[in-house]
């Protein structure tokens, strides 16, 4: 099957990559053979074409894009940004639309916290309606509005992070694991920006 690489995270010393098939346009993660994560010398770039066999193993609901990679070769390089446009879903406006609405929010940051009401995938597209500011470690939604708390979205891609990304730039979202942060506090996916292009 071939594939177009769209997204690097850093996890860790690993690296968790993200793809489109390109007959199919399906959302993958590249897993090893063996379930784990691309390593730190990953031959893998954002924007290059793989042919690549694998079988689908995929995580709890909605991190369902999981594949493990049995082989992989080199086949191009294309623009991303211009596949995406032109064959994917991309969310546009505020923040609160990604994920087809269905992110809570509190102090600022958008999670998934019902199991019933879940997105199809937990990584898609998206581009604002206003710019992006960055500022320790979150890129800004500023509603400029009383009435309105800004939002914010943790950055986890591997570029340098740009003091502004410009609206109606094209994003990559994804939604972290499920996490709580102690024994009693609820399992929350939470929104994070991989990157953008």
């Amino acid at each position: 099957m071939e594939v177009l690489i769209v997204s690097k995270t850093k996890l860790g010393e690993n690296f968790c990559m993200g793809g489109i098939e390109l007959h199919t346009n399906k959302f993958i993660r590249l897993l090893d053979f063996y379930g784990r994560y691309q390593p730190f010398n990953t031959p893998f770039r954002i924007g290059q074409v793989w042919d690549m066999t694998y079988i689908y193993a995929p995580d709890k609901p909605p991190h369902v894009e999981n594949v493990k990679i049995s082989n992989s070769t080199y086949i191009t390089t294309i623009d991303t940004n211009n596949y995406v446009i032109n064959n994917c879903n991309i969310w546009q406006g505020d923040p609160t639309i990604v994920y087809d609405s269905k992110l809570n929010w509190e102090n600022g940051s958008g999670y998934l916290n019902n199991p019933d009401n879940l997105p199809e995938n937990s990584v898609g597209f998206w581009q604002s309606d206003k710019d992006l500011i960055y500022r320790d470690g979150y890129y800004i939604y500023n509603y400029n509005n009383i009435f309105k708390r800004d939002k914010k979205i943790r950055y986890k891609g591997t570029e340098d992070p740009i003091p502004v990304i410009k609206a109606n730039t094209l994003i990559r979202v994804s939604l972290a694991k499920w996490w709580a942060k102690d024994q009693h506090t609820e399992n929350r996916c939470y929104l994070q920006l991989s990157g953008w292009y």
